[in-house]
């Protein structure tokens, strides 16, 4: 028998010692990459050394990115036929308004990151799907390109995300213009849509970039600033929308199929961390099929209405559980229970039961030991986000950590193939 899948996966010098002391480098960050918050707390973010996958250990990771995206896919689409279902989310009317004017329209192009954690047999099992917007495009753009340029020769670049949602947002838009919504008080959301509208262009596609306040229905046409548009790539949350008084405009345009939009707002169930948790319980009752049921199973990790499990078991075992606000993201608001002492712990645990009980969506997830992988900078935490656009791989998003905590301050790096 061959070495389990997790066993091929290390992070490799690049070439010189530091190659991101070279100035010219560091300087395509920003110029090259839009890559302009390359450092946090004074500390570098980004390295240009590799993480390494096998043949075998990439073939598991797409496995797992694609089977989780798919099956939890299905199961969050109930709520939109279900209305029991639906309520289980927890979201407010008007972000509901804007998934059901996606799934009315057939609505239904998406470009989802599974977030992989590596687990002490070597599989690779899905703690989150970020399905709504997800980020580091800049960094897996220009990464394995600065790699490249430091030195190493090793390896195919997989990534092809940035050029294949270009792709996408141009078949999207059928030559007419693509509206590029961004969070204007943000700069790491801009530099995503900076970038994108960039290759949007230089593929030959007008990019219109806006905040999502802008775009308003003038007859049949979606316009921003009096522009017309017939694509959205909004790399801004749908929940945070509403109470915009364009949303309704927004909604009435995807409804009737004037404007296609990228990721359809139909997906938002999949965003909540609570998907997972219903996509387990599906499974518990027989709901899913046989072959569902085992890439449950197999790659991903077992989620729980915060609701469902007794708090004082929580408070109890901390070293057993991580509690999550289903629409966190980028890492805020996760809890893991064993990076806290025991009084932070029940505050950490009494405050997510308040906020949940008060009508927020709270999970918890089991604490999943993880297997260390090898980097020039010792053993470290690797999660390796795979982009899946349209239900197909399309490339790594890879952060590696000292401990069990993704945040934005982890440490992303390139992804490579043997």
């Amino acid at each position: 028998m061959g070495e389990p899948p997790g066993h091929g996966v290390e992070v490799v010098p690049a070439g010189g010692a530091d190659p991101l002391r070279e100035r010219s480098l560091l300087r395509d960050l920003a110029s090259r990459f839009f890559l302009w918050d390359a450092f946090v707390d004074g500390h570098r973010r980004v390295e240009a050394c590799p993480l390494v996958l096998t043949s075998a250990a990439h073939g598991a990771a797409v496995q797992a990115a694609e089977g989780a995206a798919r099956v939890v896919g299905r199961a969050a689409a109930l709520a939109h036929d279900d209305a029991d279902e639906r309520a289980l989310y927890r979201f407010e009317p008007e972000t509901l308004r804007l998934a059901a004017a996606s799934r009315a329209a057939s609505d239904d192009a998406s470009l989802m990151r599974v977030d992989l954690l590596l687990d002490e047999r070597g599989a690779w099992r899905a703690c989150e799907i970020n399905a709504d917007c997800p980020g580091g495009h800049n960094e897996s753009f220009g990464l394995p390109r600065l790699a490249r340029a430091a030195g190493f020769a090793a390896g195919r670049d997989p990534t092809r995300v940035v050029a294949s949602l270009v792709e996408r947002l141009v078949a999207l838009a059928s030559g007419g213009a693509v509206g590029v919504l961004h969070a204007t008080g943000y700069a790491e959301d801009l530099q995503v849509c900076a970038l994108v509208a960039r290759e949007l262009e230089r593929r030959g596609a007008r990019a219109v970039l806006a905040p999502p306040t802008a775009p308003t229905l003038r007859g049949e046409t979606l316009c921003i600033q009096g522009e017309p548009v017939r694509a959205l790539y909004r790399y801004f949350p749908t929940e945070w929308m509403s109470g915009q008084r364009n949303l309704e405009s927004i909604a009435r345009a995807v409804e009737r199929g004037l404007v296609r939009t990228l990721t359809s707002f139909a997906h938002i169930f999949v965003q909540s961390k609570l998907s997972l948790a219903r996509c387990h319980a599906l499974a518990a009752r027989g709901h899913l099929t046989r072959e569902d049921r085992e890439i449950v199973d197999r790659h991903v990790i077992e989620t729980y209405d915060l609701l469902e499990i007794d708090e004082r078991d929580l408070t109890a075992r901390q070293d057993r559980w991580v509690v999550k606000r289903a629409m966190g993201r980028v890492g805020d608001e996760v809890f893991v229970g064993q990076l806290f002492d025991q009084a932070a712990w029940a505050a950490v645990v009494r405050d997510a039961y308040g906020l949940a009980r008060g009508g927020e969506s709270w999970v918890a997830q089991p604490f999943l030991r993880q297997r260390p992988v090898p980097t020039p900078w010792g053993e470290r935490l690797v999660t390796l986000g795979a982009y899946v656009l349209d239900g197909r791989f399309a490339g790594y998003f890879a952060r590696v950590t000292p401990r069990s905590h993704v945040a934005y301050d982890a440490l992303c790096v390139p992804v490579f193939v043997r």
